[in-house]
């Protein structure tokens, strides 16, 4: 290729903030240049304040995306995004609302329920976008249309810092530089789901703005499931030859109703049932950031980002209740409940001892003690636990909590290109500082629950129960130092070597001065190293290798919320004068904390092989074929478990040693007007380690409520197995139609950790798409998902029997088995007008 016919294309595609050269083209010819004329450089972000890097020098993987593709495959979310194209990426419907999935990517989890150890940080134009309380992500909170484009990165890169156990997602939103037009979508179909987007965005060489306005509602396709999402987005910019200035602002609110799993036996029934309800998550976002970069010198430039994010979410939960209401001398008393197979052991039921049988609880207790073999009752009486309108029911409880997080940060780097003696060099510095706050508050409300819906929306008595409320207040910082190196040794070998420093201080303070028990300082420091290197085989072919490593301190909801609160909490009610073994030995998350020992911080060491590029063929039907093939080992030591004592209840525990590996492969080429991509990944996700964890309802848990697990088994929730394609095809300049295909392999129950029950089933999904352009200006499009309308489960659970919720229908219902159901087939279609 002679100098006078190539022109090279610049494309980035960042893992974070604006970068002045976004889209650049170095011209060398003198004259036009035809498209085989073209050399395509992909740059992509190795570090979270943006600078970036020729991607055939990245020796780990990663897949982009821009806002065409996001637009083409019209998907509900970005999780859906990535789960339809990204090789490795699943999603769990533990809630069944399209905004509220759990992403899976190797194995690690990105995820806005707080019941969830988080593997993946997620940053939005450079800024860290994990939640503080929990790192949790709100896919409701990310509005598609805005986004310019979205990198993961593969592995455990420390520059991305914190949570980045198994991978690193970074969103660059659009700004008026890259989106220069008015746009205005609409898109209707099934569920009664409407989205809507206006856009708008425009530059003068030299500044620029940026409007984006999305709105999501539907009824759901679960019974009671309505949400609805409206996300505002605003970015105003500068630049020049030198530098650039990016000032973005986000408003997000949603009211989203995700009712969770229901219990097999339902699912048969009805798949659209609903066990309890509701479940409404309200969430209040705002956010600001603020991005540069000045080129100093040719060969230095410094950038970087400072942003506040505020998020305000409340939660209301109604859930089958804890409690009994029992009659002694003829007066209600609020108890705990008795188990109903503790009682069917003994030959009793409920009607036998609470109808003034007893003169008093301790009466009751000693019947039977006395009955017992092993004198295991021990009931606790709430009578002098409970305010407002002392009015008791036993049928349900209301779960309310309101929580405040806030965050802020800043990254500053340097970066130095000059050469290293005698080779081409890239050295990055970069410091970081980040700041989040939580308040946590939280109330149990005795309810009554409607036997034909299940929901206790309108039904709360007025009472509640103080000793399972609180309100804490957290606080996290972490400073952090980071440099990356990357050196052309030779022709074709570039080695990167990089590091990261961590400083990172959890604190946690009760604000009711009764729970002194969460009071807790905790500190944790690490230097994360990774070495890597790249072969460049020819113009076409890169073989990488790299070793890294990262961590993550625990959250604070996991310090407050973890298996050592037993011996902590009773010390703390036998100082005063509690009977200690009345001390809950469970979190109900969102809405309760228990104590604070200590867990230890996640560290996970990942070892990379792989290989990119295309090959050129001679076949007349397929002129190139594009490949990207790689094997993955991360090991993490004191990775951090839910135990699953219920359907939303449990406790945090380290775990010593787990580990993920696996293989990712990926086949993209064209046939005529024929464009696919094939990607298959296989993932062996086990623990390293032989333990016992806490799952009361298996049917093999021990008289303590413990399984077994034993080296080798699988770690739930994850599928071994995923195939997907994706298919489209030009009938003519204007109609395109589209094929997705997903396989997922089954995946183990999370409460069997020790494997000894069935996993979920695997299935297959197949969707379709059309897109219709009328002109330049006005385009059509459409989809069917699940256009089998097959039904499948995507997630299973141990919850506690069914039949503890007395009302019809499900009474005689006894398999604690839950799912989380596949949405069935749906249909939608949407115009697009460019004005």
């Amino acid at each position: 290729m002679t100098k006078a016919s190539c022109t090279h294309r610049l494309w980035l595609t960042t893992l974070g903030s604006l970068i002045p050269f976004a889209t650049a083209t170095m011209a060398f010819a003198q004259g036009g240049s035809s498209q085989a004329g073209v050399e395509e450089i992909v740059v992509v972000g190795i570090v979270p304040g943006g600078s970036g890097i020729d991607r055939n020098k990245v020796p780990y993987p990663v897949q982009t995306a821009d806002a065409k593709e996001i637009e083409q495959a019209d998907n509900a979310s970005l999780a859906d995004f990535l789960r339809r194209g990204f090789s490795s990426v699943s999603l769990n419907d533990a809630q069944n609302n399209p905004l509220q999935p759990d992403l899976q990517y190797r194995g690690f989890t990105a995820s806005p329920l707080l019941g969830l150890a988080q593997g993946i940080s997620v940053y939005q134009n450079g800024a860290r976008i994990n939640e503080p309380l929990g790192d949790a992500v709100n896919w409701d909170l990310m509005p598609q249309s805005a986004i310019s484009n979205v990198t993961l990165a593969g592995g455990t890169n420390p520059l991305f810092g914190l949570n980045s156990l198994g991978g690193s997602l970074g969103i660059r939103m659009k700004n008026g530089f890259d989106f220069d037009t008015t746009q205005v979508n609409l898109r209707m179909g099934s569920f009664g789901r409407t989205t809507a987007t206006f856009e708008t965005g425009g530059n003068d060489q030299g500044l620029a703005y940026y409007l984006n306005v999305e709105s999501f509602e539907e009824d759901g396709w679960r019974d009671l499931s309505a949400s609805d999402a409206i996300n505002a987005y605003a970015s105003l910019g500068w630049r020049n030859d030198h530098g650039s200035v990016n000032l973005d602002v986000q408003r997000g609110d949603s009211n989203l109703r995700g009712n969770g799993t229901a219990p097999i036996e339902l699912i048969a029934l009805d798949r659209a049932a609903v066990f309890t309800a509701p479940d409404v998550t309200e969430n209040n976002l705002l956010m600001t950031s603020l991005n540069f970069s000045f080129e100093l010198t040719p060969l230095q430039t410094v950038s970087g980002n400072f942003f506040s994010r505020r998020n305000d979410t409340d939660a209301f939960n109604g859930d089958g209740s804890e409690f009994g209401v029992c009659h002694f001398n003829g007066t209600p008393t609020l108890i705990e409940q008795i188990e109903d197979d503790d009682l069917e052991e003994l030959g009793l039921d409920d009607d036998d001892l609470c109808n003034n049988q007893f003169t008093s609880i301790n009466a009751l207790e000693n019947f039977l003690n006395d009955l017992s073999a092993d004198g295991e009752f021990n009931l606790e009486d709430f009578s002098d636990e409970l305010s407002g309108s002392g009015i008791l029911s036993d049928e349900a409880i209301n779960n309310m909590s309101i929580r405040s997080q806030r965050s802020r940060g800043i990254d500053l780097q340097w970066r130095n290109t000059a050469p290293l003696g005698l080779f081409e060099n890239q050295l990055i510095v970069g410091a970081a500082y980040y700041r989040g706050l939580s308040d946590f508050d939280s109330v149990l409300e005795l309810a009554r629950l409607d036997p034909v819906t299940r929901e206790t929306t309108g039904l709360g008595t007025g009472t509640f129960v103080d000793s399972e409320a609180s309100s804490v207040k957290t606080a996290t910082r972490s400073t952090s130092l980071y440099f990356t190196n990357t050196t052309q040794v030779s022709d074709n070998i570039a080695l990167t070597i990089s590091a990261r420093a961590n400083d990172t201080d959890v604190s946690l303070r009760d604000r009711s001065a009764v729970r002194p028990e969460l009071n807790g300082d905790h500190r944790f420091k690490r230097i994360n190293p990774a070495v890597g290197l790249t072969w460049q085989l020819d113009s076409n072919s890169v073989l990488f290798a790299s070793a890294s490593e990262s961590s993550r301190a625990p959250t604070p909801i996991e310090l407050a919320c973890n298996e050592g609160v037993f011996e902590l909490a009773q010390r703390f009610a036998l100082e005063r004068g509690d009977d200690p073994n009345d001390v809950n030995f469970e979190c109900r998350l969102p809405n309760a904390f228990l104590a604070d020992p200590p867990l230890e911080q996640v560290i996970a060491k990942n070892i990379e092989l792989g290989a990119r590029g295309s090959i050129a063929l001679s076949h007349p039907l397929l002129s190139e074929l594009h490949y990207e093939l790689g094997l993955f080992t991360t090991s993490n030591s004191n990775d951090i478990l839910f135990q699953t004592t219920g359907r939303s209840t449990g406790l945090f525990a380290n775990v010593d040693k787990t580990r993920r590996r696996g293989f990712e492969g990926k086949l993209r080429g064209e046939a005529g007007d024929l464009s696919w991509m094939l990607a298959y990944s296989q993932l062996e996700a086990t623990f390293e380690d032989d333990f016992s964890v806490l799952s009361p309802n298996h049917d093999f848990a021990d008289a303590n409520g413990e399984i077994t697990v034993s080296k080798g088994a699988n770690i739930p929730g994850i599928p071994k197995q995923q195939l997907k394609f994706i298919a489209d095809y030009s009938l003519s300049d204007s109609w395109q139609l589209g094929l997705d295909m997903l396989v997922n392999s089954g995946q183990t129950l999370r409460g069997d950790e020790s494997n000894q029950l069935a996993p979920t089933t695997g299935y297959a999904v197949f969707n379709l798409r059309a897109h219709y352009a009328y002109n330049g200006k006005i385009e059509f499009f459409g989809r069917i998902d699940n256009v089998l309308d097959r039904d499948y489960e995507t997630f299973g659970l141990l919850g506690e029997q069914p039949n503890e919720v007395n009302v019809p229908l499900i009474a005689d219902m006894t398999i604690p088995r839950f799912l989380g159901v596949g949405q069935p087939r749906a249909t939608f279609v949407g115009i697009r007008i460019k004005l």
